[in-house]
């Protein structure tokens, strides 16, 4: 029996290094969000952000976001990507810009949508 106790202790450390390093693998997948420089011709000092989501037949809501930030006045700009998911018990797995839609899911199963804001800044150039 003692010798059972230590060969399964030796076999969960030699695993619990290859378990910590999958799960760090999985956290940074899951935690990566996409940045992309843009032009901003004709849109400087402007932020458009578009907000989707998805509800699906068990209670989860994926809400993903996009956001175009020329706010910096300048030629290039930058395109953020992201989203967020929260299952019927309300855990939530984020990945860069998300937000909480699960307000537009609440009564509405296998429903979408998608809604825009606009802001618009001055730009000052000498």
């Amino acid at each position: 029996d003692l010798t059972r106790n230590i060969l399964f202790r030796l076999r969960m450390m030699m695993l619990n290094p290859l378990y910590l390093l999958l799960c760090s693998a999985w956290f940074v997948a899951i935690s990566e969000s996409s940045v992309i420089t843009i032009d901003c011709t004709g849109q400087r000092g402007r932020v458009k952000r578009v907000d989707t989501w998805t509800c699906d037949r068990n209670g989860g809501s994926e809400c993903g976001s996009s956001i175009e930030d020329c706010s910096d006045c300048g030629e290039e700009g930058s395109l953020y990507d992201g989203f967020a998911y929260y299952n019927l018990d309300g855990e939530n797995h984020f990945s860069g810009p998300g937000w909480d839609c699960r307000s537009k899911c609440r009564g509405r199963p296998r429903s979408s949508g998608s809604q825009q804001k606009t802001k618009t800044g001055w730009c000052y150039y000498e």
